[in-house]
């Protein structure tokens, strides 16, 4: 029934074809070309709205109104029914049938809900990143919804990845494993062979990261595996040092040297620069963990002027802070807080060029909405339908609610721009405007405005004794003591390293004493670790900011010089 139906559809509408098709083409077209079949979606769709295929034929051939689209589409109407085909190689297949009038109802839009579930599927790793993890969930859910109501398997998959990214980010561990399999297993059961490889890798990643007490090198081994069965010589470099830092770690040495000389010899012969680099990165930390610590850095300087030469801020980004690590370890705190100060500075050019480029994308896909146009267009034309201009609203709604999510993520990101990951303080880029704008307040008013910088008592044996990482907690740690020792119009910042600065409005030497005494005992009561630190405080007197850090910080070396552990100011020692 269905072949008979094709071949007396090709004959009668060969006269339509040629007529509107010569527009793209004004040379004798083949049999081929004019062929029209329907496809099993249409035939559906006929089925269930009782229009008889006999009355798409009369149609196509009676049309009073023929539109055709910028994409290969055409659409064919009369005042009842409109049939929508659109090109498929060289052939034109019927796609959609619904009518414009009348009690029954027009069918949705099936591509722009797709459209949706994409959007909504970036808006997870848009709202993960700022930190709105109950968005994100929301959007998760929206997007796993219409993936399986149109059975958009592949689709499905990513947001299941995504979802999983998403629950890692959170630190919940137990979920994000669990969507990983899911999508894993989703992925085998499609024939998706690198979707899965992406599964394993992320596996890995949740496993090593994870109090799962499994290892993630089985499942990195076995995304290599599919990446060196599909010949993927471009991934398998990436792949390989991934894998050699898991066998470093794990006391398997020579392994990992092996696998980082075939990422070296693979990026070689590929003339791929970048992977030459990262290979001499993973090898600087391998240096790094051995002790060779001069050879580490002259690898990791070698990899720094290849990023910055090609404007790969990112991978720069990455290298600054193991450059950072380096020199800690070699005590050389000069260059560790020279190299810090560019890794604050490249963060906030970073976040600014991703906020640009998420908006563009957005507003892109926005305005690229062919099929919402369309629905507007119908609305316009039929007026009566309830249930389009319904569906117009709530997609508009959407829309518009995820206008105002993604303003909300300019705002945290602007916020992140500004702050210190580790601790949560402002950073050091913030402070120089936050001072200067203090300063003409205080002129202006002519209220009192004192500044303390402080810096931590021989942190460099707390990293020596306990490792980075719990040095970085302890700094962490430190930032919430500072937050809650101050008042809400007070400022704080993460001056470098070790090293904190507090700027207190409105407060004379007498208050900033205070400060210091209630953050000082404070620390002693709820750190873990037993710390000091040693301080300098100063009211300002009409001096420039820059003069006014200088001699605070002066008076901070002062008390340090003076056996630590104590305040100094410019009117006595505490």
């Amino acid at each position: 029934m269905l072949f008979t139906l094709a071949v007396i559809f090709a004959v009668i509408v060969t006269a339509l074809l040629i007529k509107y098709l010569s527009r793209e083409d004004d040379g004798e077209q083949s049999e081929e070309e004019r062929e029209i079949t329907f496809s099993q979606h249409a035939i559906l769709r006929m089925n269930e709205r009782d229009i008889e295929p006999e009355r798409i034929l009369r149609v196509l051939e009676e049309g009073r109104k023929v539109e055709i689209t910028n994409y290969n589409r055409m659409k064919i109407m009369d005042d009842e029914i409109t049939v929508i085909l659109e090109k498929k190689l060289a052939n034109f297949e019927v796609i959609t049938v619904y009518w414009n009038s009348g009690d029954r109802e027009t069918p949705p839009d099936g591509n722009s809900t797709v459209e949706m579930a994409t959007l909504l599927n970036m808006m997870i790793k848009l709202s993960a990143l700022v930190g709105d993890f109950t968005g994100a969930v929301e959007f998760s859910s929206r997007a796993q919804a219409i993936c399986e109501t149109k059975n958009e398997s592949e689709l499905l998959t990513k947001v299941i990845i995504n979802t999983s990214g998403l629950y890692f980010k959170m630190k919940d561990y137990d979920k994000a494993l669990m969507h990983a399999n899911k999508a894993l297993q989703m992925a085998k059961r499609n024939g998706d062979e690198i979707n899965a490889a992406c599964c394993l890798n992320n596996i890995a990643i949740i496993h090593e990261n994870g109090e799962t007490g499994e290892s993630g090198i089985p499942y990195l081994e076995e995304a290599v595996k599919i990446k060196e069965k599909h010949g993927m010589n471009a991934e398998l470099p990436s792949s390989y040092m991934n894998l050699a830092e898991l066998y470093y770690e794990s006391e398997r040495k020579a392994e990992a040297a092996e696998l980082l000389e075939k990422a070296r010899t693979i990026a070689k012969a590929n003339e791929n620069e970048y992977g030459i680099a990262e290979a001499m990165k993973c090898e600087a930390r391998f240096l790094k963990g051995e002790g060779d610590l001069a050879s580490a850095i002259n690898l990791l300087e070698e990899v720094r002027e290849y990023h910055q030469e090609n404007g790969n801020k990112t991978e720069l980004l990455g290298v600054l802070n193991d450059i950072s690590s380096v020199y800690e370890l070699m005590g050389d705190s000069k260059e560790a807080l020279n190299t810090f100060k560019q890794i604050t500075e490249l963060s906030r050019s970073i976040f600014k060029e991703e906020q640009a480029r998420s908006i563009a994308q957005l507003e892109s896909s926005f305005e690229a909405r062919e099929k919402l146009r369309e629905i507007n267009d119908l609305a316009e034309q039929n007026k009566r339908l309830r249930t389009v201009n319904e569906e117009i609203s709530v997609k508009n709604n959407e829309l518009q609610e995820m206008k105002a999510k993604l303003e909300e993520i300019n705002r945290l990101l602007e916020k992140q721009a500004e702050s210190d990951p580790l601790t949560g303080l402002l950073n050091h880029r913030k402070m120089k405007s936050v001072l200067d704008s203090e300063i003409s307040r205080a002129e202006r008013y002519e209220t009192p405005l004192t500044m303390i910088m402080l810096d931590l008592d021989d942190f460099k044996s707390i990293n020596d004794c306990y490792g980075h990482l719990k040095g970085d907690e302890l700094l962490a740690a430190i930032g919430k003591l500072i937050r809650s020792s101050i008042r809400k119009n007070d400022f704080a910042f993460r001056y470098g390293g070790e090293e904190f600065l507090i700027l207190l409005p409105s407060a004379d030497m007498q208050r900033t004493t205070e400060v210091y005494s209630r953050l000082k005992e404070s620390l002693r009561e709820h750190l873990e670790i037993a710390v000091s630190f040693s301080a300098g405080a100063k009211q300002w007197k009409g001096e420039s900011s820059d003069e006014f850090i200088s001699i605070v910080d002066k008076l901070l070396y002062e008390a340090k010089a003076k056996g630590k552990d104590r305040l100094e100011t410019s009117e006595a020692a505490i």
